[in-house]
């Protein structure tokens, strides 16, 4: 968790020197359900309407799966253009979007700020890198993301984990440490007390 909100007009990419910052602990049967909790407990809201996703060509073979994995879940993608053409070229529907720097005459595509703003997209991945074309479009789409309060993932072993605990966490509880270690100390096969 980063206070990106309050450092107006800075990108928010979390690089190495800053990854720590604001982490937070949470326990769960299995990783899924412990990190669904930890991002939970920050803030960020679980997508109900729609996911945009901005991929730089280096991450695609990688993220495939996990794009799969988004459209089994039943979430509704968007992708800048370039990409999703190649999600629907691999069976992964995804309704294209204008970059930001494009004039909204100048293109059928829906806008990205209009698209965040009325609400239809709540989770933006944006997976960036230095060697694009699109350096400052994909800044101004995170920073778009940040300003109107919807959650942002622009790490891939983030976004692999948060596609696979929304298929394998079940439902979450909320058992303490103390509960967890208390189980962990009965001994095998010990009939469970209410």
């Amino acid at each position: 968790m980063f206070s990106w909100p309050r450092l107006r007009d800075a990108d928010p990419v979390l690089r190495c020197e800053m990854a720590s910052t604001g982490e937070v602990a949470c326990f769960g049967p299995n990783i899924y359900s412990a990190f669904l909790k930890a991002i939970l407990s920050t803030g960020f809201k679980l997508p109900q309407k729609g996911i945009l996703i901005g991929i730089q060509q280096s991450f695609r073979p990688n993220f495939l799966s996990t794009a799969h994995q988004l459209k089994e879940e039943g979430f509704k993608l968007y992708a800048t253009e370039a990409t999703s053409a190649w999600l629907c070229a691999n069976d992964v529907p995804a309704i294209p979007v204008a970059w930001p720097s494009e004039k909204e005459g100048n293109t059928t595509l829906p806008s990205i700020k209009r698209l965040i703003s009325e609400g239809h997209i709540d989770l933006v991945v944006n997976l960036p890198n230095n060697n694009t074309r699109h350096l400052k479009d994909n800044f101004m789409i995170r920073r778009m993301a940040v300003d109107h309060g919807v959650p942002l993932i622009t790490n891939y072993q983030v976004v692999k984990l948060f596609a696979e605990a929304i298929r394998y966490a079940g439902d979450l509880d909320t058992t303490s440490l103390f509960h967890y270690r208390q189980k962990e100390s009965q001994p095998k096969g010990a009939s469970q007390q209410g």
